[in-house]
């Protein structure tokens, strides 16, 4: 089924470029910009759709804000990431289609996670099968998985799972406890591989708003 997760989850992975700005505006045609800020990793993507402005700001703050038809990721963090707890501040004010969340890869075997705090007018899960749910940090999370088919990843187009766990109680701001998510998924027999690169990431599609997130 085509929807608005499996089209904009699959975009994130589109490759990074050498070039590393510390803040740029979306142009048509420009791809990723990956790169070190504040001491942290930050990613950049957008498919040019949308008028968006992503800024890195000092340490672990970055800040996005985006309008129109389009579709974005923007975030900082690490590379490799860890299942280390992750605790971020900030402000994150969609209107539309719109996550913020935990969000990275693991190898051996591929898959694509998320850990989503906050969403607007589309759950994340939406065309996901229901696996079960992790309590973990003040409120349950809903499981879900997904297959992607030939799709763009972090090493190349091929066929790998996606991990969406979705919070019931909405938050922006907090500690998110990685290894309880970790060990909800190993538990369901959900495979968990080598950590790649790992962001709290903003992401918007055909919609608009302002984030200014702060990672810790």
């Amino acid at each position: 089924m085509v929807s608005f997760s499996a089209l904009f989850l699959a975009s994130t992975a589109i490759a990074a470029v050498s070039a590393i700005p510390t803040s740029l505006k979306a142009r048509t045609g420009t791809p990723s910009s990956t790169g070190t800020s504040g001491g942290f990793y930050y990613s950049f993507w957008t498919d040019g759709g949308a008028d968006v402005i992503y800024t890195n700001g000092a340490g672990g703050e970055y800040h996005v804000a985006w309008d129109g038809n389009g579709d974005f990721t923007a975030g900082k963090g690490w590379n490799p990431g860890s299942s280390n707890p992750i605790t971020y501040s900030g402000t994150f004010g969609p209107g539309g289609n719109a996550y913020l969340s935990i969000y990275g890869w693991f190898t051996n075997p591929l898959v694509e996670y998320y850990i989503t705090e906050n969403w607007d007018a589309y759950n994340p899960g939406t065309g996901g099968t229901h696996k079960g749910t992790v309590t973990s940090d003040g409120s349950v999370y809903d499981i879900y998985l997904s297959t992607r088919v030939n799709e763009p990843s972090i090493q190349g187009t091929t066929t790998f799972n996606q991990y969406i766990n979705v919070r019931q109680s909405k938050r922006t701001g907090g500690t998110v406890t990685v290894a309880n998510h970790i060990n909800a998924w190993k538990a369901l027999g959900l495979p968990v591989g080598t950590f790649n690169y790992q962001i709290v990431s903003t992401e918007g599609f055909d919609s608009s708003g302002v984030a200014d997130i702060t990672v810790a």
